[in-house]
Formats: structure tokens, C-alpha cells, sequence
């Protein structure tokens, strides 16, 4: 069910209602299952894999916690003489294969659903380059709607219940159930944080008429970025996916669009279920603030897809060692999470070079900083006014990679823009 469909108006108009006239616990209970409704029209099938994906993260979580509690493990070698290791090892080491096991299960499914299509294509193209056609034939998969959402919020949980960042009190099963089938972020976000949410799940928001009316507000407007300017926009963006038959003039228009539909497409429904939420009583995290008038790479990244950017940042760039591990390794680990991060966007090798783009666009600012940084005199507004057309480029350049069906039609894209600029100069 997406947001900008009828069908959806109406399962608003049936559910906001009911949900409100609901005491505090049966309100609970009935947002999850209202979640869980909104998921099973999309793919029924696919709402058994993602109950099943929440039961197991949950079990495990709760034994992580377990194990800790109880020290969960052999305290002595028994008959053969093992070498086990002391006893007050092994609740960490359990608890570090349980995670483990959880990120790797949360990770294989989405691997399974949303890019082993594109590891046998890759394959089968391997083979053909070398004259011996395809090797497997290539699987047909329904990837589950928002699946890539729900990874990222399975990985947050069991990684901040390892850290302990999330005390055994604080966790139910069923205010992880609706942290997980919350509807108005579960299509496309933002990523919650458990944490968060769980403080205005525990007792649940009570009924405000100025939540309702600046949530309706937020949706509105949401409604009229994604309708309005989003599809407008995409109107002039079709010559992407075929450059060898337009000019350069065209295709310079078009990654232009191209930059304010995806911007609008994605605040668009950020602020629709930013305001679905608040109409509920909750509160979800920002996901864009002006990104597009960001002085440096640095702070887009600070401003666009929030949510996504802190995820990246605290479950893959620190994990890797973030800055910690010397200048060289930070560098390293800037352009693996962006690879990374382009590869959850979409499963296809051009995905991958976006990330690579940022990843090294990201690089070469710390670079910059690095050497010139301190040197630099403090700009004014002329300055500032520079580095946003910059860095506004930069990126609407690196949407050629994301918006083209293939590595191939972007480079015919680049080639045909520098021509044209060249012949100008």
C-alpha cells in the first residue's frame, strides 16, 4: 500500500478514527495490527517472511540479554580435555555469536530477495564476455515492499541490545512489533531509532487536535511535493534512459529535473509519513533540511536522508573503525560505506558507483581539509555562495549514475554533457 494511492485514503479514513477512539493498550495492539494490514495488501506472502524476521530478531535480542544475565555458557571442560575458554569469556562470546547470527539472517534475506537477481545476471554476463553464455538461469524473486527498511531497523535493535544501549526492561514484544509495523514510516522511512520510539509507545501519546491538524498540514504538503513538483519534474526526465538519441541540450535539462524529482519524491513522502505519525501522536525523526544548499559534501550528507546518513554513519562507518584507525583508514572507510550505501539503493552495479561517487566525493573533502583547511580565510556569502554551486553539481552530476538504467548509459550521458560544455568554453 503506498501513501499517494486511493486505496490507502481509505484505510486512513477507516483507521484514524478507530484508533482514537481506543483506550491507551487496545490502541497499541490495534496500530500494529493496522500496520500489519497495510503491509499484507502490498504481498500477503511477504507479511508471514517479515513476522517471522520480528519474532526471530526479538528471540535473539532476548538472548543476548540472557546470556549475560545468567553468564549462559560452560563454566568448566567436560570429557576430551577441551580447551574452553575462562568462564567470565563466555556471555561475551555468545553474545557476540548471537549478534553475529542476527545481522547475518537480517542481511541474508535482503541479499536473497533484493540482489541475488543481480549476482546471477552479473555471472551470466561474466560467462557470455567470455563465449560461454549463461551458466545459471535467472531467478524470478518478488523483492518484499520496504524490505531494505525493515534490514535496517532489525540491524539497529540487535546491535544497540548488544551494546546495551537497550536495557532488558525496556523491551517488549509488542512495542516492537508496531516499532517495526508502524505504517507511516514503513514504506520509506525515516529509520527510527527503538529507543526513541519505544518511550512514546510504552504508554501511548494521547489524543491532540494540534498533532492532527499540523500532521494533515505536514501530509499536505507532502501530497503537493510528490504530485506538484516531483511528477512535473519527472516529465522532462525520460531522456536519461535513453542518451544515444538525444542531444546533449536535452539531457543537461534532464539531469536538472532529474535532481529536483528526487529531491521532492523523497521529501515528498518523508514529510507524509513525518505527518501520518503526528497525526497518530508520534513523533519521527526529520529526514531533509535544505540539502541541496549545503556549503560542502560534508554537511549534504548532514542534511539529506538524515535518518539514512546517522545509520550509515553509526552501524557501518564506525564499525569499519570511522577515523580511529589513522588517516589512510578513514578514507578506506568513507568510500566502503558509501559503496555500501549505494548498493542498498538499488540492486544494480550503477548503484554501486553512485555510492563509489560520494564515497570518494566525501574522501577528497577530508583530503581537502586535511591540507588546506586551516589556510583557507573565512569566506562571506560570495564563498558560500560558490561552494553550494559546487557542491549542488557534484551531486546532481552523481545523479546521472543513479537515475541511468546502466553504468553504460550514464558514461554516454557524461560524454554527451562534457562534449557540449567543452564546445561552449
Amino acid at each position: 500500500m503506498i501513501f499517494t494511492t486511493g486505496i490507502f485514503a481509505v484505510f486512513l479514513a477507516v483507521v484514524l478514527p478507530v484508533y482514537w477512539l481506543l483506550p491507551a493498550r487496545p490502541r497499541k495492539v490495534f496500530l500494529a495490527v493496522a500496520g500489519m494490514v497495510f503491509y499484507f495488501y502490498s504481498y500477503p506472502l511477504h507479511l508471514l517472511l517479515v513476522l517471522v524476521m520480528t519474532a526471530a530478531t526479538y528471540v535473539i535480542a532476548v538472548g543476548i540479554l540472557r546470556v549475560r544475565e545468567t553468564g549462559g555458557a560452560p563454566r568448566s571442560a567436560e570429557d576430551g580435555g577441551l580447551n574452553e575458554a575462562p568462564a567470565a569469556e563466555w556471555p561475551g562470546l555468545l553474545a557476540k555469536i548471537l549478534v553475529a547470527l542476527g545481522i547475518c539472517l537480517a542481511a541474508g534475506v535482503l541479499g536473497y530477495f533484493k540482489y541475488w537477481k543481480m549476482v546471477v545476471a552479473t555471472l551470466n554476463g561474466i560467462s557470455r564476455h567470455l563465449h560461454r553464455g549463461a551458466v545459471f538461469p535467472q531467478p524470478e524473486i518478488l523483492v518484499p515492499l520496504a524490505i531494505s527498511f525493515f534490514t535496517f531497523e532489525f540491524i539497529h535493535f540487535l546491535v544497540d541490545v548488544y551494546q546495551g544501549k537497550i536495557p532488558r526492561e525496556k523491551i517488549g514484544f509488542l512495542d516492537y512489533l508496531l516499532f517495526i509495523f508502524f505504517f507511516p514510516t514503513l514504506v520509506s522511512g525515516p529509520i527510527k531509532r527503538y529507543q526513541g520510539f519505544r518511550e512514546q509507545s510504552e504508554a501511548m501519546p494521547g489524543f491532540r487536535f494540534d498533532d492532527l491538524l499540523d500532521g494533515a498540514r505536514r501530509v499536505i504538503l507532502g501530497l503537493a511535493q510528490k504530485f506538484i513538483l516531483a511528477d512535473t519534474a519527472g516529465q522532462f526526465t525520460g531522456a536519461l534512459a535513453a542518451p544515444d538519441q538525444v542531444a546533449a541540450r536535452v539531457l543537461i535539462l534532464a539531469v536538472y529535473a532529474y535532481s529536483l524529482k528526487i529531491y521532492f519524491d523523497f521529501a515528498g513522502y518523508s514529510d507524509m509519513a513525518i505527518g501520518l505519525a503526528r497525526m497518530l501522536g508520534f513523533r519521527v525523526p526529520e529526514n531533509f533540511d535544505r540539502p541541496y544548499f549545503q556549503p560542502d559534501i560534508a554537511a549534504f550528507w548532514r542534511h539529506w536522508h538524515m535518518s539514512l546518513s546517522t545509520w550509515i554513519r553509526d552501524y557501518l562507518y564506525i564499525p569499519l573503525g570511522g577515523n580511529r584507525r589513522g588517516f589512510g583508514r578513514t578514507l578506506f572507510n568513507l568510500v566502503a560505506a558509501f559503496a555500501i550505501c549505494g548498493l542498498w539503493h538499488g540492486s544494480a552495479w550503477n548503484f554501486v558507483v553512485w555510492g563509489l561517487w560520494h564515497g570518494l566525493g566525501m574522501a577528497g573533502y577530508r583530503i581537502w581539509r586535511r591540507c588546506f583547511g586551516d589556510r583557507l580565510p573565512r569566506g562571506g556569502v560570495l564563498l558560500r555562495a560558490v561552494n553550494v554551486f559546487i557542491t549542488f553539481h557534484f551531486v546532481t552530476a552523481g545523479w546521472i549514475l543513479f537515475a541511468s538504467p546502466s553504468i553504460g548509459s550514464a558514461l554516454i550521458t557524461f560524454q554527451k554533457i562534457i562534449g557540449a560544455i567543452w564546445r561552449v568554453l
